[in-house]
């Protein structure tokens, strides 16, 4: 990586660089061996969100959760009811 790096004129900052690391966080996932997985404190941050009380705290909501569509197979599927509630009769 280092030679593709200096290839291609690239420049690293050491103190910013993890190296023999099982597992690192970059851009709120986290990267391992076993690919990418969901950062907990993201998901807590779902968890702990007070119940929507109406269509707007219901929007919010579902913006947030919808971080996890990456994550979840089928997110779509599994968020559709309450999508649904958001649509004018």
């Amino acid at each position: 990586m280092l030679e593709c790096m200096r290839t291609n004129k690239l420049n690293g900052n050491l103190d910013k660089c993890v190296f023999g690391a099982e597992e690192i966080s970059f851009l709120g996932c986290f990267i391992g061996k076993r690919g990418l997985r969901v950062d907990p404190a993201k998901v807590k941050a779902i968890v702990e969100w007070p119940v929507p009380k109406n269509q707007k705290d219901l929007r919010k909501w579902l913006g947030l959760a919808n971080y996890l569509h990456k994550y979840r197979a089928n997110y779509a599927e599994m968020a559709r009811p309450l999508s649904n509630l958001l649509k004018k009769d």
